[in-house]
């Protein structure tokens, strides 16, 4: 995690992630999963950059989220649309 990096714009606006170093977490993988090919319990860290968003009023947002950590880096952009409450 010392060398995590990432960014987060939302609607334009930077959101500061905060650091989580991690504790160690059981999985139960179901058969042919992404992480390890087989079902079964396996012990992992789970760790990362975290960003925590504000309530968002209705209407179109975008979120825009940029990562790296060593030789791994991710970046992602999605389209939200909350829609109005009926209560």
């Amino acid at each position: 995690m010392s060398s995590a990096q990432g960014t987060v714009l939302l609607d334009g606006k930077v959101v500061e992630p905060e650091t989580y170093e991690g504790d160690s977490i059981t999985v139960q993988g179901a058969q042919g999963n992404p992480v390890t090919g087989e079902e079964g319990l396996f012990t992992a860290t789970g760790c990362g950059l975290w960003v925590q968003l504000p309530p968002l009023a209705s209407g179109k947002h975008s979120l825009k989220i940029r990562g790296r950590s060593g030789d791994f880096s991710t970046g992602v952009d999605y389209a939200l649309t909350v829609a109005a409450s009926s209560a």
